[in-house]
């Protein structure tokens, strides 16, 4: 943007637009680690494998192991 045609309100409605996009595929990342948990918890509650929960969920071995 050149500095003839700034317009502060328009940099900050682009600012804000670019903020909710970030907090929106932030509150995306962490629904999916919550339901990858809540699957891999149900796992370990049925005895299946470690290495079969960590191939389903996506989430690593230490991640699994400290599921109660």
């Amino acid at each position: 943007m050149l500095i003839a045609e700034y317009d502060y309100d328009t940099d900050i409605a682009i600012q804000r637009e670019e903020a909710g996009k970030i907090a929106f595929a932030r509150g995306i990342s962490q629904g999916s680690l919550q339901k990858a948990l809540e699957t891999a918890r149900l796992m370990r509650q049925r005895a299946y494998p470690v290495a079969e929960i960590c191939l389903m969920t996506g989430l690593s071995q230490a991640e699994v192991e400290a599921l109660n």
